[in-house]
């Protein structure tokens, strides 16, 4: 048996995986605005009492840069997941946007985020106000006022404050191999991936 901190640790994935088993969605551990929110990630910024709030400016500043409201949010729930990757539509991915909006707390390359505004929430809040599952509209790559508006901000690690790096942006697809588009949950691709 795990010793007891890498148990306490668990236990929140854990109850998501199984509440994901039976079909019963786990239940919120607070809401924004609207938004029901799920903190199923033992990362360390996601235990500090700011959690709320972070999340509220977070989204509140993707809102303001993709034209959105918190209305276009209401009644969905946003799952902060300390997997390696979210589920969405078929493939494994840093987030998701399906009506919902799954994130993952972890960068594959780097390990667990700071703080909630370096994962792809800001991306995943675009899927929601604009769709563009292909990310053909030019702003993907003009995030500067969304990094700036975040950025300055205290992340956390396992021994205390330290920096929250934003970095605004996406991943785009190359032209001439853009599928033709179509409905359903918008993934975002992993790190690294593509050319």
């Amino acid at each position: 048996m795990p010793p007891l901190p890498l148990r306490s640790a668990l236990l929140p994935l854990v109850a998501a995986a199984l509440a994901a088993c039976d079909g019963t969605a786990p239940a919120p551990d607070f809401q924004v605005r609207g938004l029901d929110v799920v903190v199923a990630t033992d990362a360390p910024f996601a235990r500090r009492p700011d959690l709320a709030a972070r999340i509220e400016s977070t989204v509140q500043a993707s809102l303001d840069y993709w034209g959105g409201g918190w209305e276009q949010l209401a009644g969905a729930t946003l799952t902060l997941s300390g997997a390696d990757a979210v589920p969405c539509a078929g493939q494994s991915s840093l987030g998701c946007w399906d009506g919902d909006l799954r994130i993952t707390t972890r960068d594959p390359g780097a390990g667990t985020f700071s703080c909630v505004e370096a994962t792809v929430l800001v991306h995943e809040v675009a899927h929601a106000v604009i769709g563009d599952r292909y990310h053909t509209d030019p702003r993907w790559m003009q995030m500067e006022p969304v990094q700036a508006a975040l950025s300055g901000r205290v992340g956390y690690g396992s021994a205390g404050e330290e920096p929250c790096v934003v970095v605004a942006g996406v991943w785009r697809h190359p032209a001439e191999r853009l599928p033709a588009p179509q409905a359903g949950p918008v993934p975002v691709e992993p790190a690294g991936a593509g050319n």
